[in-house]
């Protein structure tokens, strides 16, 4: 059991998947711009990009999920991001296809130490994601993120981060108490706050590109270790 500080111990550090263990390659907005392409569309990736975003930023998603609620949800958004193609299904199955190929992500270089690390201090590894059951085909072809069998997935439990629904279900699944939680995460309201309004302690892993806030923050997934990891040097 180890300590970050000295009234916090900690059963389990679970991380956030898209962003923070795995990244797209290509990038999202690639990807869209590379398939839409060969399915007719006719967009610049900056007009992908700028329409991505604006996509998901106009959107309110509910905090209840399922398996066909984010379907749904990604056919609208790849029907707003590419517009009109040749055959719209078929340019949607593929951009659904390709996401959950283990190829079309990259884990970060610090994982598989990380998690190693973690394991061998009797410390439980978990994710916690916004994903969809394709989280599954990525995780279990790379060999860094097989071991992790904890998996709290939102669209098969139901709920979404930042609820707190989703919070208690990781501390069902990871069968420890919400306060002996690390939630680790690259999304300030989803990961950081929601948890710790769940009662889990959390930090933000910052992307480069993103300006300091006001929440406690690392730069790197190994930082994990000094935080949590208690080193014995006698």
């Amino acid at each position: 059991m180890s300590n970050l500080g000295s009234d916090h111990c900690y059963q389990c550090v679970a991380f956030d998947a898209v962003g923070t263990l795995i990244h797209a390659q290509p990038s999202v907005t690639e990807a869209y711009s590379i398939i839409g392409t060969r399915h007719g569309a006719k967009l610049h990736l900056d007009e992908v990009k700028r329409r991505f975003g604006k996509a998901l930023s106009s959107r309110q998603l509910k905090l209840t999920t399922s398996e066909a609620e984010e379907l749904a949800f990604w056919k609208s958004i790849v029907q707003e991001v590419i517009g009109e193609v040749r055959d719209p299904d078929a340019c949607f199955q593929e951009l659904y296809s390709h996401f959950a190929k283990p190829e079309s992500w990259r884990v970060d270089s610090n994982a598989s130490n990380v998690i190693q690390v973690l394991m061998s201090q009797g410390i439980n590894v978990a994710i916690a994601s916004n994903f969809d059951h394709r989280l599954h085909s990525v995780m279990d072809e790379h060999p860094e993120l097989q071991q992790v069998s904890l998996r709290c997935i939102s669209s098969e439990i139901g709920w979404r981060k930042p609820s707190r629904e989703f919070f208690n279900n990781l501390a069902r699944i990871a069968d420890c108490r919400a306060e002996e939680i690390l939630m680790v995460g690259d999304d300030i309201e989803n990961d950081v706050l929601g948890a710790r309004k769940a009662g889990l302690d959390a930090i933000h892993l910052r992307p480069p590109n993103e300006s300091k806030s006001e929440v406690r923050e690392i730069h790197a997934l190994n930082d994990v270790l000094n935080l949590v990891i208690t080193v014995n040097d006698e």
